[in-house]
């Protein structure tokens, strides 16, 4: 075999390498982003999507995209205490002005928008794990599917908060049944280890 060959063949097996290691699949467990994801949903995860991170651990040493609205991000919660990462949502950006009021999501004192969508159209789902509510979410590059409660509760208003320079203010798609920002804090830039890009598996 050439040097050619040999240096062709090493090349191609580092790509290997870096593809498995940084396209991860993760297991959704829990009911924190119905509709958009079921628990048992397997996933796959860009873990250099915004760091060129070191194959296979969690060891970022280069970041070199900055996350954006709208994505959906695997990231670990300081206060959770449990050490899992968490697939979130990010609504508010550095410097943002985060509020809701009545279920309804307010950035930068502007309200976004909700197109109420009929729960016999979405796939079954157990029941009461989902609010009374359906709706597509969008406004300032979000366009996205949630749940929440058409009644007011302990979780119906928050803020306004002003999200820290370098931290994210995350949500999950069911407001309804979800641990985020709202409870366990903002997301530091460091905390973030992947975007979402595309389900591979369902149960159903």
């Amino acid at each position: 075999m050439s040097n050619q060959k040999r240096i062709n063949y090493l090349i191609l097996a580092l790509m290997v390498v870096i593809f498995l290691g940084n396209f991860r699949t993760y297991l959704v467990m829990g009911e924190s982003d119905l509709p958009t994801f079921e628990s048992g949903d397997k996933v796959i995860i860009n873990r250099s999507a915004y760091d060129l991170t070191i194959p296979f651990t969690n060891l970022k040493f280069f970041p070199w995209r900055t996350p954006a609205r709208g994505d959906m991000i695997l990231c670990y919660m300081r206060k959770s205490n449990n050490g899992d990462f968490w697939l979130k949502r990010i609504i508010g950006l550095p410097g943002d002005t985060i509020q809701i009021k009545g279920n309804k999501v307010l950035i930068n004192h502007t309200p976004l928008k909700y197109e109420i969508l009929k729960k016999e159209s979405l796939v079954s789902v157990p029941p009461g794990s989902l609010g009374e509510i359906i709706a597509i979410e969008t406004g300032l590059g979000l366009a996205h599917t949630v749940s929440f409660s058409e009644t007011e509760n302990i979780i119906s208003s928050f803020g306004p908060l002003v999200v820290a320079e370098e931290h994210y203010f995350v949500l999950g798609d069911n407001r309804f049944n979800s641990l985020d920002s709202r409870f366990l804090g903002l997301v530091p830039r460091q905390h973030v280890f992947g975007k979402y890009l595309f389900r591979i598996y369902r149960k159903d």
